[in-house]
C-alpha cells in the first residue's frame, strides 16, 4: 500500500465521498477541518491521508501530532481512526502500512484494537434516526415520553444559535460542572476559535433557561448527516426538572430536522450514571478501544486525590488555571 497526504483544499470532494458511502461508522472527528483548528488554536500539527492500492484510493484517516509529540486520532473529540472506501482490506492491514507514519507515541481512539496496549472503558451511543420527530419519539418507551412531557410542562426554555453570547451562557454553566466534577475546563477561547473555525459542517449552541435562568447548554456539530453532542452541562440543582432530557430532546429533534441519519450521545465511560442516562434513549452501543504504543501508567489514587483538591478551588480561580491544563489534555 501507498500513503499520500492529503491537500484537503483540492482532495476534499474525494475525501468526503470516501466518509459518506463507506461501510465503517464515520464521527465528527473525520472532518478535516478540525486539524486545522486544533493547528491554529494549540500549535498541534495535523496530517490527512489517503491509503493507496495500485493508485486507487482505498481509505482514509487523519490524527494530530499533540504537544508531547504523540499521535493521537483524533483529540478532545470521541473517536477517530481509519475509514475505509469498502471492505476489500482490513483495518489492521491499513494501519501497518500507516504505522510508518507514527513517531515513537500513539493513540488511537477507535472500534477495533491496534495494538497489545488498550483500554476499553469507554462505550460510544449513537441514534438511527427516524425519518420524523412522530417516528422518533414513538421508539422510545412510555416512561421516557412522560419525562419528555414533564420538561416542557416545566416551561423550560431552549435556544438554538451559534452566537458569543450562547457560547457564553453554555461555558458559565459547562466551568461550574466542570469544578463540581473536579476536572479543569477548557477555555471559553476554545470553543469561540471553534465557532469560527469549524467548516463542512454546522456549530450549533444549545441553551436551556428557567424563569430566565441559563441552567444547561450543550455544543452540538454536524458534519454531512452525522450530528454529535460534543459538550453537554447542566445545573444538578435543576435536575428534578429534566432539563438534560429535554437538551437530548431538542438536540435529536434539530438533527431530524436537518435529514441527519445519526445522532451520537459521543463516548461514555462504562457503568456510569451518563451511560445509564443515555441508555434511557435506546441507542445503538459500540465499544471504543483506546489503542497504545506502550502501557500507560495512571494512578488512580493520585487522580483521585487531585480531583478533591480541584473541588475545592473557587471558581475564579480554576477558570483560570484551569485552561491551561485542559486544552493542552487530549
Amino acid at each position: 500500500m501507498e500513503i499520500r497526504k492529503v491537500n484537503i483544499d483540492k482532495d476534499f470532494e474525494e475525501w468526503n465521498d470516501i466518509i459518506i458511502n463507506s461501510p465503517d461508522f464515520y464521527t465528527i472527528a473525520h472532518n478535516p477541518s478540525l486539524l486545522s483548528f486544533l493547528d491554529n488554536f494549540l500549535g498541534w500539527k495535523g496530517e490527512s491521508f489517503f491509503i493507496e492500492k495500485e493508485s486507487k484510493v482505498v481509505a482514509v484517516y487523519q490524527h494530530t501530532f499533540t504537544s508531547d509529540s504523540k499521535v493521537v486520532s483524533m483529540p478532545h473529540f470521541s473517536y477517530g481512526g481509519i475509514i475505509r472506501k469498502n471492505d476489500q482490506f482490513s483495518k489492521q492491514e491499513i494501519f501497518k502500512a500507516l504505522s510508518k507514519f507514527f513517531p515513537n507515541q500513539f493513540e488511537i481512539r477507535e472500534f477495533e484494537p491496534y495494538s497489545k496496549h488498550y483500554d476499553t472503558d469507554k462505550i460510544a451511543t449513537f441514534l438511527n434516526l427516524e425519518k420524523t420527530v412522530k417516528e422518533q419519539l414513538a421508539i422510545f418507551k412510555s416512561n421516557h415520553r412522560r419525562k419528555i412531557k414533564k420538561a416542557y410542562k416545566n416551561e423550560l426554555e431552549v435556544e438554538i444559535s451559534n452566537s458569543k453570547e450562547a457560547i457564553l451562557s453554555f461555558y458559565e454553566v459547562y466551568s461550574k460542572n466542570m469544578l463540581r466534577l473536579g476536572s479543569p475546563p477548557l477555555s471559553i477561547k476554545f470553543f469561540n476559535n471553534l465557532s469560527n473555525e469549524y467548516k463542512f459542517g454546522e456549530i450549533k449552541i444549545f441553551v436551556v433557561r428557567y424563569e430566565n435562568q441559563v441552567i444547561g447548554g450543550a455544543v452540538v456539530l454536524s458534519y454531512n448527516n452525522f450530528v454529535e453532542d460534543c459538550w453537554l452541562s447542566t445545573l444538578s440543582e435543576y435536575n428534578n426538572l429534566y432539563s438534560s432530557v429535554l437538551l437530548y430532546w431538542e438536540m435529536i429533534k434539530y438533527s431530524i430536522e436537518i435529514e441527519a441519519k445519526y445522532f451520537s450521545f459521543g463516548r461514555s465511560t462504562k457503568d456510569s450514571s451518563l451511560l445509564h442516562f443515555k441508555k434511557q434513549w435506546n441507542p445503538i452501543e459500540r465499544q471504543l478501544y483506546f489503542s497504545f504504543s506502550e502501557p500507560q501508567k495512571v494512578s488512580l489514587k493520585k487522580m483521585t486525590f487531585l480531583t478533591k483538591i480541584w473541588k475545592l478551588l473557587p471558581l475564579k480561580i480554576a477558570n483560570f488555571v484551569g485552561p491551561k491544563i485542559a486544552d493542552k489534555l487530549y
